[in-house]
């Protein structure tokens, strides 16, 4: 199952360039927020801040499955995040419902075959966090 889940760690690797939506409603605004929380997720992985991606920006739900086998970050040390080149993604929709959200996503890279995704995410704390993916 972590093999799994470490497989599909490159498609979120894809979601750069996801457009940041701005301005002052962005407070409000839910879907906004979910975006937001997708680019800077984004930058995460350009980054390869895999600290920031287990402490900040993935469920604890998702944490602690990842970790009942391997701490968080050397699971995402030892994934494929490296391999996307030139990644990009179109957000094709995002559906917030209460504390729950879903992002639908096409995702490509130049090394690696487009792909159709969903992201699931959900508010803890106050902040929204990736819970998992499904292709």
């Amino acid at each position: 199952m972590l093999r799994r889940r470490a497989a599909l760690l490159p498609v979120l690797a894809l979601l750069a360039l996801v457009p940041a939506c701005g301005g002052d409603d962005e407070e409000d605004d839910p879907e906004a927020q979910v975006r937001e929380t997708l680019v800077v997720y984004t930058q995460a992985i350009a980054a390869k801040d895999y600290q920031r991606l287990c402490d900040e920006l993935f469920a604890s739900a998702l944490v602690e499955q990842v970790q009942s086998q391997l701490p968080c970050e050397v699971a995402l040390q030892r994934s494929d995040l490296d391999q996307a080149r030139s990644p990009k993604i179109e957000v094709q929709s995002v559906t917030v419902q209460g504390n729950s959200a879903t992002a639908k996503v096409r995702a490509s890279a130049a090394n690696q075959p487009a792909s159709q995704d969903t992201v699931r995410l959900v508010k803890e704390q106050g902040r929204w966090k990736i819970v998992a993916l499904a292709s």
